[in-house]
């Protein structure tokens, strides 16, 4: 199984946009763009979903990917952290 595991940045707003990414690589993790959501029952827009801050999710590579938050009290960096492809660090 090919996965990588990312940790969760802030929601950004830009301009309307909501964009997420991981605080350590830079990966895009939620972006709203082209995404159609149901209104309120009052009519304004509905809140684009984003992974909680700070948190660690994972994602199974191919078609179709998918993510899972990681609920692990294990203080270890995971095996297949994003960040250990990184030379710079």
């Amino acid at each position: 199984m090919n996965t990588i595991t990312h940790f969760v940045g802030p929601r950004m707003d830009v301009c309307g946009r909501i964009i997420q990414r991981c605080s350590v690589c830079g990966a895009k993790l939620m972006d709203s763009e082209g995404v159609m959501m149901l209104a309120n029952p009052d009519g304004t827009p509905g809140r684009f979903a984003t992974w909680p801050e700070g948190q660690i999710i994972r994602t199974t590579l191919g078609n179709p990917s998918h993510t899972l938050l990681v609920m692990d009290d294990d203080c270890r960096l995971p095996e297949d952290a994003c960040v250990r492809g990184m030379d710079e660090l």
